[in-house]
């Protein structure tokens, strides 16, 4: 190959242009693929937070109406206000076993200020008596109007309202509460999406031995030492792997954030978290997200590889073309001419050189036949000029 003709500097060029034009084609590709997935992965956690925000709204809803219709018993509010513990189980114990098959797995009365304790809980009738400090309490005492929020208390991580009940004179008999199991949620939520989810707590707001003795009471592994800075409540697969986080929860933004994207085995996955936050408004707590991508994945993947192949193809047959063109345009009809030229000069005068066309070479084959033309006449006539 002759490495200064201008056929092989044009293939070197077209071919160096042809690689980068390739490089830059799956570089955009690649951009294009992770950016997808990075808009599919933020899409997962909210429209996990949305769900979970639908969820939670509907859950205080039902729990408000049941507090409504409560208050419209003066049977209740009166065996709460002459503080009849037997009386008030039997008159509610009844609806509790209804209210537990719709998802409220806490129901407790409150005595009024100023001792504020517990008087009966229908989840655990035998467990009574304790004083109420909590941020709950307090604010149900402030406002008398119903409060609404997330807890983590012995009965678990719940959402919860609390809400005075009123005597038929108007008084206040004690307050009454309801609760609802936030694990309850992320099982109902992966009924609807098919994704995983884990309910995490913020290490700095839950007690050693409180944690100890919940996980005992609950017959769960005392996971404290799995992580440094959560802990993993409830998950909705058997794998806890999956879930592990040790960030901070209380720097999470309000709407949420995506982890990573990774593989397991054939499958590829994107995790996520958002915050979730108390009654109080600290971030106690956060759900996690883990979605599979997989099907999205290798449809890009796939149509990544299609679309190189395409152009990779492309591009082969435009440059064929090309060199063919050229080649039947320019290189060809110079050779020709370098050929005419040749013989002219080994003495052979009589090869002329064909006009092709009207195009630049051909303009160029016309000057170089009216050279070659005047270059033989002149070489006829030097015997005749060599004779004078």
């Amino acid at each position: 190959m002759n490495f200064k003709s201008i056929k092989t500097k044009v293939l070197a060029n077209m071919l160096v242009c042809m690689i980068l034009g390739l490089c830059c084609f799956v570089l955009l590709m690649r951009y294009s693929f992770n950016r997808n997935a990075a808009v599919l992965a933020s899409q997962s956690v909210k429209g996990a937070q949305a769900l979970f925000t639908i969820s939670e709204a509907r859950e205080v809803s039902k729990m408000t109406a049941v507090t409504d219709t409560l208050n419209t018993n003066p049977e209740i509010a009166d065996a709460l206000a002459a503080k009849d513990r037997a009386r008030l189980l039997a008159l509610t114990a009844p609806l509790f076993t209804k209210l537990k098959q719709q998802g409220i797995t806490n129901w407790m009365f409150h005595t009024p200020e100023p001792d504020m304790a517990v008087f009966l809980r229908l989840h655990n009738p035998t467990k009574f008596g304790d004083h109420l400090d909590r941020f709950f309490d307090k604010e149900v005492s402030r406002t008398h109007q119903v409060v609404v929020g997330n807890e983590l208390a012995k009965a678990g991580f719940a959402v919860r309202t609390i809400a005075p009940v009123y005597t038929g004179k108007g008084a206040i008999a004690g307050y009454v509460e309801y609760g609802e199991e936030l694990g309850t949620f992320i099982h109902a939520m992966k009924s609807q999406t098919g994704d995983d989810y884990g309910l995490l707590l913020n290490k700095k707001f839950v007690n050693r031995q409180f944690w100890a003795d919940s996980s005992a009471s609950w017959h769960r592994r005392d996971n404290w030492d799995d992580a440094r800075n959560t802990l993993i409540l409830d998950t909705t697969t058997t794998s806890n792997d999956i879930f592990k986080f040790d960030g901070d929860i209380s720097a999470i933004s309000n709407e949420g954030r995506v982890l990573e994207r990774y593989r397991s085995g054939d499958s590829v996955f994107v995790r996520g978290i958002f915050p979730i936050q108390d009654a109080a408004g600290n971030r106690i707590g956060a759900i996690f997200v883990v979605r599979d991508i997989s099907s999205f994945y290798f449809s890009m993947r796939q149509t990544q590889i299609i679309f190189t192949v395409l152009i990779v193809a492309g591009m082969l047959l435009g440059t064929i073309v090309f060199l063919v063109m050229l080649n039947s345009l320019i290189f060809r009809r110079l050779e020709r001419m370098i050929q005419v030229a040749t013989r002219v000069v080994g003495g052979d005068y009589g090869t002329e050189i064909q006009v092709t066309s009207d195009d630049e070479v051909g303009q160029f084959e016309q000057l170089f036949e009216q050279f070659r033309r005047v270059f033989v006449d002149v070489l006829s006539h030097i015997p005749e000029l060599q004779d004078k």
